[in-house]
């Protein structure tokens, strides 16, 4: 067993050892130590001095940068939209500055936005959607009979004003005349929100959302079609959207490229055209080239992420 004696050296030694270690401390080392400590302090001050230095430098230079794009603009896109109508079509939670600025571009090349809307969490989802099928069934009796593909195919035809998904025929006539009541029923349900009428093109931008991780949204959620991920349910709309219309191109910040909606367009090889970088000043400039390259058969995949085909499409 372990006696009293044993205990009462252990302590005895711990006690020497602190107290060798406040005299060596406070006495021989004390000088080394507090000059070494000071020295990786000072080191340390100097790095974070040089950091901050450099992000200033190069936040400068960004904003050079934009201002450069900004005074080039009109030459890089007079006139290559003249006459050209656009159906612009935002995520939910897309960064109103950034779609403001591609109008603003859109504008400036001659071309006109037809109808400026934004999903909403529920635009395309199966949650409470009885009464809405009813509705949107009743307007086209010749929906597909699944009820996701359903729903998708009703905003393809209220945007498009085509309906080549349903079978040719009278049906398909049909339900192309009923496009603008389509639109109104997704407006009036709360499933879009916009402050245009009713119109039509065969052009079509899409805004991702700020910051998105859809390529990370693998499984079903709340907001996503019974059975399916959100990330479907979103690229399933775009792809269908690239079928009834001339050209849909994409667009999103730096972040989409690598984690939202152009990065999964891009890996599963959409026919729809996607543009990268629109929180930089040459965002909106690539993406006006891009509806342009569009609307003259042109497909590709643009901006500086590493995926991106090329930075700009050629002037067509």
């Amino acid at each position: 067993m372990i006696d009293f004696r044993y205990h009462l050296v252990s302590l005895v030694s711990v006690f020497l050892a602190l107290a060798v270690g406040i005299v060596l401390g406070a006495g021989p080392l004390k000088e080394p130590i507090g000059a070494s400590l000071q020295s990786q302090v000072d080191s340390l001050r100097t790095d974070r001095d040089d950091l901050r230095a450099k992000l200033d430098a190069a936040g400068g230079n960004i904003e050079k940068q934009n201002e450069f794009i900004t005074e080039a603009a009109p030459e890089l896109t007079s006139g290559i939209l003249n006459d050209k109508t656009i159906s612009i079509v935002t995520g939910p939670h897309a960064d109103p500055e950034q779609v403001e600025a591609v109008v603003n571009r859109i504008t400036e090349a001659g071309g006109t936005v037809a109808v400026d809307a934004s999903f909403v969490e529920n635009t395309l989802s199966l949650a409470d959607s009885t009464e809405f099928l009813k509705t949107l069934r009743t307007l086209v009796p010749a929906l597909p009979e699944d009820d996701a593909t359903a729903i998708r195919s009703a905003l393809v035809i209220a945007l498009t004003g085509k309906a080549s998904a349903l079978p040719e025929g009278k049906e398909r006539d049909d339900a192309a005349k009923q496009a603008g009541a389509l639109f109104d029923a997704f407006v009036d349900a709360g499933r879009l929100r916009t402050d245009s009428d009713h119109a039509t093109s065969d052009l079509f931008l899409v805004v991702d959302n700020k910051n998105s991780q859809l390529a990370e949204q693998d499984k079903p959620t709340a907001e996503a079609s019974e059975g399916q991920a959100k990330r479907t349910v979103i690229t399933d709309f775009v792809n269908a959207l690239t079928t009834e219309s001339k050209s849909v191109v994409a667009a999103g910040d730096a972040g989409s490229a690598q984690t939202g909606l152009i990065s999964v367009l891009r890996t599963e090889r959409s026919k729809a055209s996607t543009v990268d970088g629109l929180s930089l000043g040459a965002g909106p400039v690539i993406t006006v080239r891009a509806l342009a390259a569009g609307s003259a058969g042109g497909h590709g995949h643009y901006g500086f992420a590493s995926n991106a085909d090329t930075i700009l499409p050629k002037k067509e």
